[in-house]
């Protein structure tokens, strides 16, 4: 769409957020324009003020925290009232990045009603427009379930949807697909491509996970780490001629982009063609098919080999169970036994009366690092919290180093199996990021010496420089989340257990991490890691495991998950990575060809 010769819905002029006199600006005199039916990306590097942005285009800042915002924000061009956040937020709607922060009622359909009830709503329109919103997330048979005992993709979507009920005319989705899966994030950003349409409604999308949205994406926004524009206008522009900036800073780009680049520079095709004409830069998935399917066979022929290079070395077979999805055969080939460190046993768990994990057998093994993924609500988050101990199955048992987790003290337990959960507010137990980072190693008995410089090298690798004296809890999502890493590898535990670890993740933040989880197993520890990301499964895992309806449906490599049917993998809400997927089709060109001859 071409918005620059319409009038903006939403637009900014200088607009700053001072959070106190002697902090710095998270946001910095920010200009930029939202047009109707329009979805545009905000990107930036992690803390550099995206969500403090969205927050005050909503009107919460500067009431929700003691700050001052100055500039002009307009809609439909009329200046904002500050002192009205009630009025700005029915037209400028947000879902915020911890969708349990922004839940007030018990049920999904409570929830939902009460936003509408705060509107006025008529009553005999309430229900129609509660089904209509859970239908666009797929959660239309959730009325009655109660939102704590939902998983955080579905708490997610129950958030989406209660902002789509509203109708806002600008709807703000900070990070909207963080938690679910690859299939629901698709049928997510299909959703609100035909609703923004449909209404009208403009969206402002901040996200790390670009690959769902990217054919859909009609404007793009581009902070720096000052809070300042640092590029506003079509996406192509600055994907095709901002690359290198942009991963020096940790931005997010298109994978199809970053994958199109990799394979025109060795199979020669490259050249100046990206700088000729940015059409030729793909940005999606589509997009990147489409382009190498259509280059001649020569080339097909080489970027086939180019993909399939890294899938070559040897790997273990995969145990699928399709018939009898709650019985698990044994994968052989990883390891041996005395390498098995944590053994899960016919395991159960049952919430009331419904059954969240089923007859789950699971090793964990020594200098491996194990992906789970699978569906939302697929029960990960509870396999985990019963691996780790921290819950006790109703049936089955969890095994380390051959004694049952009951029967270890609790002191020593924690010594061998550490856990970083999905909200890292939960495992915070000091008042400053430093002390944090030192808590662990005084309970060690550590000197202060070897603390202060343990903590400076964690604070440097994990970004978290100058926040030594700030509350945890006053960091941005993505710090939280390196923060709760950091403090959890100042143990060596021989087992940690990462629920979401990349979640709100710059891309540089993510990378460094899985990095430096991938080298803790490379020691010879073990690592388990539950994700979303099939491109960090494809990067750095040795074996995947598949929940779906409480029960594991694939344990073995990543190259043999992305081998089966797509079908298969859709059911488990999997979609494969971006090399998988044009590999795929490459190989079906060819043939299509063969037999044309």
């Amino acid at each position: 769409m071409l918005s620059e010769n319409r009038k903006p819905v939403l637009e900014t002029t200088d607009l700053s957020l001072m959070l106190d006199d002697n902090a710095a600006q998270p946001v910095s005199s920010v200009s930029m324009s939202l047009h109707e039916r329009e979805i545009t990306l905000l990107l930036g590097p992690g803390g550099c003020g995206k969500s403090s942005l969205a927050l005050c285009l909503n009107g919460i800042y500067p009431h929700a925290i003691e700050s001052v915002v100055s500039g002009n924000i307009k809609i439909y061009g009329n200046s904002t009232d500050w002192n009205d956040p009630g009025l700005t937020a029915q037209t400028v709607g947000i879902v915020f990045q911890d969708p349990d922060s922004q839940f007030c009622m018990l049920t999904v359909e409570q929830e939902l009603a009460f936003c509408l009830e705060n509107i006025g709503c008529p009553r005999e329109n309430i229900g129609a427009r509660i089904h209509d919103a859970l239908k666009i997330v797929h959660m239309d048979g959730c009325l009655d379930h109660p939102i704590h005992q939902l998983s955080g993709g579905q708490k997610q979507r129950i958030a989406i949807a209660a902002a789509l009920a509203l109708r806002p005319k600008v709807l703000i989705l900070d990070e909207p697909t963080s938690n679910l899966d690859p299939v629901t994030a698709k049928q997510l950003a299909e959703s609100i491509d035909a609703i923004r349409k449909l209404l009208p409604m403009t969206i402002l999308l901040i996200e790390h996970q670009l690959d769902p949205w990217m054919e859909y994406i009609d404007h793009l926004v581009v902070m720096n780490k000052e809070g300042t524009v640092q590029y506003e206008g079509h996406p192509l522009p600055f994907f095709a001629h901002q690359a290198p900036a942009a991963d020096l800073a940790g931005i997010w780009q298109p994978r199809a982009a970053l994958l199109h680049r990799k394979l025109s520079e060795e199979t020669g095709r490259l050249g100046e063609e990206i700088a000729e004409d940015q059409s030729l830069l793909p940005l999606s998935a589509r997009g990147l098919i489409a382009t190498w399917t259509a280059y001649p066979a020569h080339t097909r022929d080489k970027a086939i080999r180019l993909l399939e290079a890294p899938l070559r070395k040897k790997q273990p077979t995969a145990t699928v169970n399709k018939d009898k999805p709650c019985e698990i055969r044994k994968n052989e080939g990883f390891a041996s036994k005395d390498d098995v460190l944590l053994r899960a046993n016919r395991l159960t768990f049952a919430r009331r009366h419904n059954i969240v994990l089923q007859n789950v057998n699971l090793a964990i093994r020594a200098g491996e690092l194990m992906a789970i993924t699978g569906r939302n609500g697929a029960g990960k988050s509870t396999l985990i919290s019963l691996l780790s101990g921290l819950l006790e199955p109703s049936s089955g048992e969890v095994v380390l180093h051959g004694q049952p987790l009951g029967r270890w003290k609790e002191t020593l337990l924690r010594s061998r199996i550490g856990c970083i959960f999905q909200h890292p507010e939960h495992q915070f137990v000091a008042d400053t990021v430093y002390d944090e980072l030192a808590f662990s190693m005084r309970l060690q008995k550590r000197s202060e010496e070897e603390i202060r410089q343990r903590v400076g090298e964690l604070l440097k690798q994990y970004r978290l420089e100058g926040h030594e004296a700030c509350s945890p809890f006053a960091l941005s999502q993505g710090q939280k989340r390196r923060l709760g890493v950091a403090a959890m590898l100042t143990d060596e535990q021989q087992i940690l257990l990462c629920d979401e670890p990349t979640f709100g993740q710059d891309a540089y933040a993510a990378n460094e991490l899985m990095t430096s989880l991938r080298a803790r197993a490379d020691l010879g520890l073990a690592v388990v890691v539950i994700t979303h990301d099939m491109e960090f499964v494809q990067e750095y895992a040795d074996r995947v495991i598949v929940l779906n309806h409480g029960c594991i449906q694939f344990e073995g490599s990543p190259r043999t998950l992305w081998s089966m049917p797509e079908p298969f993998l859709s059911e488990q809400g999997l979609v494969p990575p971006m090399a998988s997927q044009l590999l795929i089709r490459l190989q079906e060109a060819k043939g299509d060809a063969g037999s044309a001859k």
